[in-house]
């Protein structure tokens, strides 16, 4: 910062007559500045993981004040992640496309870590609950089974106020059981990058699905943020409501800050077809990069379209330059191909993350490689 000091000019014209001196009156006193308070830095904090073999290693009690937790749920081929704070939480997708893999592993494993919910279709022993619970936000990434199958029971099951989806339809039966349920649920909210018809009907599959009065239904754009709880919340990077031949080009791309951490999570956003991480940028991938470059740098990234060669250009990984990674995957091949591809996990290790998977031990067990990640106040 540059100062600039005022001097004062004196023009002598010959020899002025001396003047009494006047009197003065003393004026007020201005108070001297008092400096701003110097900002609080933010808390340091911490990322742990730790594997979730069974739903019993799970913490029996929420998140206290300042910490949150991500839970990738191993759900087999497809994916599903819990984001849980001490006031809020929200689940982004939830289904797989395994043909064994039922629902109610995902309800089950929600129901350890936020609490029982719902009815008898609610529990492994088929005994109701005796109360419901509230999960804050439901995010369906884009219309496919594997990351959808269990949203319908998990709307069943908890109290949903708000629902997010791309809203361009994919003419399944799966898609059509989601909207149905999103139908049934009094008081939610239903946001999508779609406008709502006018007739608040949506035809999927042979049958029209109607969103009730008690359903209120939003469009959300790109750049909208959502409050979560204290210290956290969401902003939207990508929402794509046009219909596409390909739904992974609907993915929706979400930045959750918790604290002084970023979570990405991508879905299945994709740079185009498979091609080495060296290949240039494309589709969702570039479309983030360019137009939210400061958010997607992030601490924990989702890896999109579970660890493809479609997705995770380097360039990307770049601007992201995660901490950590977080790989869905499972023992069903994706057109022949077994997730996450070799050249991806090399990316990944060449930005210095650590990697963690779903699919590590499917030989041997299935479901049994969850990851509790843990953000907490340093110790």
């Amino acid at each position: 910062m540059r100062i600039f000091v005022a001097a004062a000019v004196i023009a002598l014209a010959g020899c002025p007559a001396v003047q009494p001196p006047q009197p003065t009156t003393p004026g007020p006193v201005s108070p001297e500045p008092v400096p701003p308070e110097p900002p609080v830095p933010p808390e340091p904090l911490s990322i742990t993981w730790a594997r979730v073999e069974t739903t019993h290693d799970l913490p029996p009690a929420p998140p206290p004040d300042g910490t949150w937790r991500i839970h990738m749920i191993d759900v087999g081929t497809g994916l599903a992640i819990l984001v849980q704070g001490a006031d809020f939480a929200l689940l982004f997708d939830a289904g797989s496309n395994d043909p064994g893999e039922k629902p109610l592993r995902v309800v089950a494993y929600l129901s350890a870590a936020l609490g029982p919910s719902g009815d008898e279709q609610c529990t492994t022993s088929g005994a109701p609950t005796g109360t419901r619970r509230t999960i804050d936000h439901v995010i369906l990434s884009h219309p496919h089974l594997d990351h959808a199958s269990a949203l319908d029971l998990v709307l069943h099951c908890y109290d949903v106020r708000h629902v997010w989806d791309a809203g361009a339809v994919n003419d399944a039966v799966f898609y059509r059981d989601f909207l149905t349920a999103v139908s049934e649920e009094p008081g939610v909210t239903y946001h999508t990058a779609a406008p709502p018809p006018d007739d608040r009907t949506i035809h999927v599959k042979g049958f029209g699905v109607t969103m009730p009065p008690a359903v209120g239904w939003q469009m959300f754009s790109e750049g909208d943020e959502m409050a979560l709880g204290a210290a956290a919340r969401f902003t939207l990077l990508h929402a794509e409501g046009k219909r596409h031949a390909d739904p992974n080009r609907n993915s929706i791309v979400v930045a959750v800050d918790l604290g002084g951490v970023r979570l990405l999570l991508t879905g299945d956003a994709e740079s185009g077809a498979r091609a080495d991480p060296s290949a240039a940028l494309g589709d969702v991938e570039a479309h983030v990069v360019s137009q939210f470059p400061a958010l997607v740098d992030a601490d924990i990234l989702q890896v999109g379209h579970h660890g493809s060669k479609t997705s995770s250009r380097r360039a990307f990984l770049d601007a992201v330059s995660p901490r950590l990674a977080l790989i869905s995957a499972g023992p069903r091949r994706y057109k022949g191909t077994r997730l996450p591809d070799a050249e991806v996990l090399a990316a990944l290790a060449a930005v210095g993350a650590t990697v963690l998977r779903t699919d590590e031990r499917d030989e041997t067990c299935r479901g049994c490689d969850s990851w509790l990640v843990t953000i907490a106040p340093a110790p």
